[in-house]
């Protein structure tokens, strides 16, 4: 969100936006993998799922 909100897991926040950018930072190294639920005014719920491998620029230097 633009004022910087921290969320929570298992949590809802309101859209003000039709866009908006989500940073994700991870403290492990394994795989991770991301669930988004998106419902709108009408009930509709879209799931969406990232899953992706972290990378640790410090590894890869040795």
């Amino acid at each position: 969100m633009d004022n910087v909100t921290l969320f929570l897991p298992n949590d809802f926040y309101p859209l003000e936006k039709e866009t908006f950018r989500l940073y994700y930072i991870s403290a492990f190294t394994d795989q991770q993998q991301i669930n988004l639920y998106i419902e709108d005014n009408f009930g509709q719920l879209v799931q969406l799922t990232f899953a992706f491998n972290n990378e640790n620029d410090k590894e890869e230097q040795k």
